[in-house]
């Protein structure tokens, strides 16, 4: 949280050394690694030079959520800002998620909104590791969260370390998907998902598929 507090103090330094014109909020948001959908949204409410800088201290802001398609939005956290007029937020996850906050100042002031992107896990296994050349091989695999529908890409890696697609087809009902392709010679294969309103852009792990005469 540290972190990403002072990233965002470091992007609104330049502005503020002047302060805004009016008052503002500044809003960002980003994933960690672990565990899946461990999320901070974290902002920075500003007041202009001519104000005194303790105006930011120990107010209120109503931090508001809307999930794809983004039309209906729910408020899902009060917030207080710090001495400095930063605030943040910790929660988990399972789709992305727009995020906006409003400084409950006279008259209020909303932030920009942040899309907050959480990509689908993938899954991919390979029915064979090393096959005649021409030989079929066929791969499965799933993404969770369940997203029926989804589109997936099989891809191949080229000889300029590229991945390149080769085949696609959506998921089933139950998320999982089936490629069947002939393998010509010897490569590293994925699957991608290109990312959709409800998930981000992901990639399973590799799998490499050997050939022999």
């Amino acid at each position: 949280m540290a972190v990403a507090l002072g990233a965002l103090l470091a992007v609104a330094a330049p502005a503020s050394a002047q302060g805004p014109v009016a008052r503002d909020v500044i809003l960002g948001g980003h994933l960690y690694p672990k565990p899946y959908g461990n999320t901070y949204v974290y902002g920075h409410v500003r007041v202009p030079a001519t104000e005194p800088a303790a105006d930011v201290a120990g107010q209120t802001v109503a931090l508001w959520a809307s999930a794809f398609p983004f039309t209906a939005w729910t408020q899902v956290a009060t917030l207080t800002t710090d001495f400095g007029g930063y605030f943040s937020y910790h929660t988990t996850l399972a789709q992305n998620m727009t995020y906006r906050a409003i400084w409950q100042t006279a008259p209020p002031v909303t932030s920009k909104d942040k899309l907050v992107k959480v990509p689908l896990k993938l899954s991919l296994r390979a029915s064979h590791k090393r096959v005649k050349r021409k030989g079929v091989v066929t791969f499965t695999g799933a993404g969770r969260p369940a997203h029926p529908g989804a589109r997936i890409d099989l891809q191949q890696i080229d000889k300029h370390g590229r991945f390149k697609t080769v085949d696609s087809t959506v998921a089933s009902p139950a998320s999982e998907f089936r490629v069947r392709i002939r393998v010509r010679r010897g490569s590293v294969y994925r699957v991608l998902f290109p990312g959709d309103g409800q998930f981000g852009v992901a990639a399973s792990r590799p799998v490499r598929v050997r050939t022999h005469r």
